[in-house]
């Protein structure tokens, strides 16, 4: 399971974090928001899927990052708590699940996923690295696959 994180460029200093792979569904694809240093217990902001069945491509994981980015900066909010999204943020052709920790990403906790993740200068660097690592893996499987 690879993990990628990004700073959104937003008030509330929040991140987004890609990862690629879970327990279920090997070919999902997820990207969550977190505080830019969650604390140890916290659950996501929030997560978005897109699964088996409807493939992932760098064009559309740039287009729902840039989406997630202008979404969440206007539906996130600092609190006595901490930062937390006021509203439903939906991302089309995405399946929302919403703030916590969703069931298929039960071993991805936020703090320790944003420490391991591969830190990346901006969506762009994050995509070009994921589909790099991705392309590498399935080529060494034995494959030959385009971006």
């Amino acid at each position: 399971m690879a993990t990628y994180k990004v700073l959104l460029h937003v008030e509330q200093r929040l991140i987004a974090v890609v990862v690629a792979g879970d327990a279920a569904v090997a070919t999902r694809f997820w990207v969550c928001a977190a505080p830019e240093d969650p604390v140890a217990g916290s659950g996501w902001l929030g997560c978005w899927s897109i699964g088996a069945g409807r493939a992932i491509t760098a064009k559309s994981l740039r287009r729902v990052l840039g989406e997630l980015e202008m979404e969440v900066g206007r539906a996130g909010r600092a609190g006595l708590l901490g930062v937390f999204l006021d509203d439903h943020v939906f991302v089309e052709g995405w399946d929302t699940w919403g703030g916590g920790v969703p069931a298929p990403l039960a071993e991805v906790l936020p703090a320790e996923a944003v420490a391991d993740a591969v830190s990346c200068r901006s969506s762009d660097d994050l995509v070009e690295r994921l589909f790099d690592g991705e392309r590498r893996r399935f080529e060494e499987q034995g494959g030959d696959r385009e971006r």
